[in-house]
């Protein structure tokens, strides 16, 4: 008979874990894709201005709102960190056990079961890994889980 697995650890949800959970979360895409909605909005903008002869400030305000896009995508990483920042979790100790059943994070604000059965995929990068699950995507950081808590949850998930 097997002996039931389980891993315990502890982490503090700091501006480097939410740091690292954003650069290995985001897909990584061209300055052209990035920028092309703002593109679109400025080219629009300006034609309204010089060509079309409508009002001058719905051509402005097109203008000004392709520039707001074009900083939305410049500053997407810091303004996720900051609203991360501001939860009532930033740094707090969250404590993590990985057993047969699933992964259980709890600290003093929320408590959660992500359960083996409910993940459809992972994928994992040098620093973390990726579960997609029925509810949506969990991260959890490889810089607290020991090799073989990485090798179980791989295997577990895999079966």
């Amino acid at each position: 008979m097997n002996t039931p697995f389980q891993f315990k650890t502890s982490f503090k949800l700091d501006k480097a874990h939410f740091a690292q959970c954003f650069d290995d979360s985001v897909p990584e895409r061209s300055a052209v894709q990035k920028y092309r909605n703002a593109a679109i909005l400025a080219v629009v903008g300006v034609l309204l201005l010089l060509v079309v002869g409508t009002n001058q400030y719905a051509a402005f305000f097109v203008v000004v709102l392709a520039a707001v896009e074009a900083l939305s995508v410049y500053y997407k990483r810091t303004w996720w960190l900051w609203r991360q920042m501001l939860s009532k979790a930033y740094n707090h100790k969250i404590d993590l056990i990985v057993d047969d059943d699933g992964i259980t994070t709890q600290s003093f604000h929320v408590n959660s079961q992500l359960n083996f059965v409910n993940v459809t995929e992972i994928k994992q990068s040098e620093t973390g890994m990726m579960l997609t699950h029925n509810v949506g995507v969990s991260y959890i950081s490889k810089h607290c889980l020991s090799e073989e808590a990485i090798s179980f949850i791989t295997d577990k998930v895999a079966s």
